[in-house]
């Protein structure tokens, strides 16, 4: 009988590791989404001379709060909103067919949120060749952009190198940063 409540304890404990475990993931993907905001800049024959340049983006205004709603949650769930991935892309419907990322040797992306100081996000030196979109490396890993995000006004500032000058058009480059929202539910 001492054999079969230790069989019969151990079958539960498994069972309920499984559970827990399959329980967690789920709990995290009920508790956690994914939000974007694109910002744009415009590369053209004046900011693509010279050794070094910037553009920067139009001011984006953003309903953050409203999006935390749309996902069952409030401003005062929010536990923690994290930076995941900078997309670059140029925009099909703004730039020439032909425009690709070999025009930049390198670049560094900043933003700014309403009465916020700048902040880099991310960078790269090694752009691909011949490509029309590529994510870049997220600088502060792990840092915290709740405060930023439900400024709900953001600027982007693009550093970069040009491989060569811009002649007769502009390029639009779509900046999209991608911010995984923690969020509490049930008051845990």
């Amino acid at each position: 009988m001492k054999i079969f409540n230790t069989i019969v304890n151990t079958v539960f404990l498994i069972f309920l590791t499984l559970f827990v475990s399959s329980g967690c993931k789920d709990f995290d993907r009920r508790t956690q989404f994914r939000t974007t905001y694109s910002n744009r800049v415009v590369l053209d024959t004046i900011n693509t001379k010279g050794t070094s340049s910037e553009v920067k983006s139009d001011t984006l205004i953003v309903d953050f709060l409203g999006t935390v709603k749309d996902h069952s949650s409030t401003e005062n769930s929010i536990e923690s909103v994290k930076l995941v991935t900078i997309g670059m892309e140029i925009d099909k419907g703004k730039s020439p067919d032909y425009a690709n990322f070999n025009i930049i040797k390198d670049l560094e992306v900043y933003l700014t949120g309403k009465g916020m100081d700048e902040i880099l996000v991310g960078s790269t030196d090694s752009i691909p060749s011949n490509i029309k979109y590529f994510e870049i490396k997220v600088i502060p890993v792990d840092d915290d952009f709740e405060d930023l995000v439900k400024s709900e006004e953001f600027t982007c500032r693009m550093k970069f190198t040009p491989r060569e000058p811009i002649k007769d058009s502009s390029y639009v480059i779509k900046i999209t940063p991608t911010y995984l929202v923690d969020t509490r539910k049930f008051g845990i």
